[in-house]
């Protein structure tokens, strides 16, 4: 079972929690293919290494924030840049 730290209500069960998805690269301009559109609204960013996701505090404090995920092992990045 994964443990999540909210930054506002401390280590929770991950199963407080709902996954956004990684955070995305930014829009693109207006500048782009309908390929290149098309790619950014459905391809998912999914390396192997850390990543980072956003997550949504359903059953706390209702609160979005990110957290930097590793893909493979799960381990969460801690705040001051150190990981688990």
């Amino acid at each position: 079972m994964l443990t999540i730290p909210c930054p506002f209500c401390g280590e929770r069960d991950e199963t407080e929690f709902v996954n956004g998805g990684p955070v995305k690269a930014s829009r693109p301009d207006t500048n782009v293919t309908d390929f290149e559109w098309i790619d950014w609204l459905t391809v998912p960013v999914n390396p192997m290494g850390y990543i980072e996701e956003n997550w949504w505090h359903a059953k706390g404090c209702g609160k979005w924030f990110m957290i930097k995920r590793h893909t493979v092992t799960h381990d969460l990045a801690k705040r001051d840049g150190e990981y688990k």
